[in-house]
């Protein structure tokens, strides 16, 4: 699974450039939150109005579910068939979506490549 997309690099145009996911790695980790309320507003018995009180925060902890990539872009498809070195290696990390119906993670990071900035129009091959 790879993508083709025109690339600007080096002062050259590569309008062939062959950008393959090399590396993915996976990380889920709780983190903690702290969930605030709106201060209330008091009224004490003789109907005036008392400054808000505000509620103790509430702790709250979230599973995030991260994915880091490295792109490897090639000249060519057929240069990455010969072998040859990447041009160049990129790096982007996403929010990966866990679940029974979520697509696989290999497709989550394509589509998530397929979004950035000049790779609006990339083709997968």
């Amino acid at each position: 699974m790879a993508v083709i997309a025109t690339v600007d690099k080096f002062g050259m145009t590569f309008s062939e450039a062959y950008h393959k996911i090399t590396r993915l790695t996976y990380e889920s980790t709780d983190h903690k939150t702290f969930i605030y309320a709106e201060p209330s507003a008091n009224v004490d018995k003789n109907g005036v109005s008392t400054p808000a009180i505000a509620a103790p925060p509430v702790e709250s902890w979230i599973k995030k579910n991260f994915c880091n990539i490295e792109i490897a872009t090639y000249a060519t498809e057929e240069t990455r068939e010969n072998h040859s070195e990447p041009i160049y290696r990129s790096y982007l990390n996403f929010e990966a979506i866990v679940s029974a119906e979520a697509s696989d993670i290999i497709v989550q990071a394509y589509d998530y490549l397929k979004a950035q900035p000049g790779f609006e129009d990339a083709v997968d091959c």
